[in-house]
């Protein structure tokens, strides 16, 4: 719909100021301590519902418009839709949840600033960056999983019967997991038995040579997104686009390879040829 467009575009300034206003009033309420009861500074509240309605409608309009786009009803499950859902989620999920829920929730309005990807080339082009990274981490991510999951259990085995106030359950043991793959040490937790040393030594070694691997993929990605999209004509949505439908091919096409073998199969010498290169040889 030209109209809803128009409309949209239009309201963009407005709307950009609507994300700065609700996350500045956000950090206002809860530095003077408002957040605390409901009661305390009802402003803030009507403040946030005004914000949150506003971003529902334009939510609904940009569906709308979508629906007379070439790609159809795509904008749920795009990049651009999902961020403008979970900017309005928080507002009506907090509705029905229990009021102890609520500083939990309140915490998710600091996203309403990823709607800021809409207008940014440069953080669109980030993001690109971390989507065509997604073959190549999924195997290291995966790896990291099973080295972390082994560390876990190993270091719970080891370490429970020794310190069972500090590794008593397997979150504590997960926990100093991701402490020591991620260097931080915060030094809370430490293993006391020689074999949970062991298992620690062997986790921090592997896991950090997987979390260099992780690094290399992202810079390498981002390297290139930025050497390719140079460009200001091309869009980054649109190459977001490309790389999804690249990405849901589950397999090679059988008719192409066909094609691909019969140009890769060798052309055959006449046999004179033949007898030729082998007497000269």
């Amino acid at each position: 719909m030209p109209q809803v467009s128009r409309t949209l575009h239009k309201a963009d300034p407005w709307l950009k100021f609507l994300v700065l206003a609700g996350t500045v009033t956000y950090l206002i309420e809860i530095s003077t301590g408002a957040s605390v009861t409901e009661q305390a500074h009802p402003a803030f509240w009507w403040v946030q519902c005004f914000i949150s309605v506003t971003f529902t409608a334009e939510y609904i309009l940009r569906w709308i418009d979508d629906a007379q786009d070439q790609h159809g009803w795509h904008y749920p499950h795009s990049a651009l839709g999902i961020i403008d859902l979970v900017s309005i989620a928080p507002f009506w999920i907090g509705l029905f949840l229990p009021i102890e829920w609520l500083h939990l929730v309140r915490t998710f309005r600091v996203f309403r600033l990823l709607k800021f990807f809409r207008y940014s080339r440069s953080l669109q082009l980030v993001a690109l960056g971390f989507y065509r990274a997604v073959p190549a981490l999924r195997p290291l991510c995966f790896s990291m999983t099973v080295i972390g999951l082994f560390c876990t259990v190993a270091v719970f085995e080891t370490e429970h019967p020794a310190q069972p106030d500090k590794f008593g359950n397997l979150f504590d043991a997960a926990y100093f997991t991701m402490v020591t793959v991620a260097t931080v040490g915060h030094g809370d937790l430490c293993p006391v038995t020689p074999l949970g040393r062991i298992i620690v030594m062997f986790t921090f070694v592997s896991g950090l040579a997987l979390f260099a691997g992780i690094l290399g993929v992202l810079g390498s990605s981002f390297f290139k997104v930025m050497e390719e999209e140079i460009d200001p004509n091309i869009d980054p949505l649109e190459e977001f686009r490309k790389e999804r439908e690249r990405q849901l091919v589950r397999g090679p096409d059988p008719k192409a390879e066909g094609i691909r073998a019969q140009t890769r199969r060798p052309r055959r010498l006449p046999r004179n040829s033949r007898a030729a290169d082998f007497r000269s040889l």
